[in-house]
């Protein structure tokens, strides 16, 4: 019985941390003005997104729920196999800017 509760609980955190990241994704690009007219990837990384099914499946059902069937198809998440170092490496170069410019 204290098992049950205790995957209840685990349940019931996975699916509000994926509705918050959801909600994190949505929000950054709506600010792009990305949502109507482009396509987006979003990478994600991390051992919770790429080995947790369920947490997976939350996260992608909500943001089909604040897209709706008709514009989810715009925003594409993706497991990203780099690392962390990886993806720093990328924000960086692409705020890195030529002395000449």
């Amino acid at each position: 019985m204290v098992r049950e509760i205790v995957a209840e609980v685990c349940d019931i955190v996975a699916e509000r941390g994926a509705r918050l990241v959801g909600a994190g994704i949505m929000g950054i690009v709506k600010k792009l003005g990305r949502i109507a007219n482009k396509k987006s990837v979003i990478t994600v990384e991390g051992g919770l997104y790429e080995h947790y099914r369920i947490f997976r499946n939350y996260l992608h059902s909500s943001v089909w729920e604040m897209l709706g069937s008709d514009l989810s198809d715009n925003v594409i998440i993706e497991h990203s196999h780099g690392g962390s170092g990886a993806g720093a490496l990328f924000i960086a170069a692409s705020q890195t800017r030529d002395a000449d410019s």
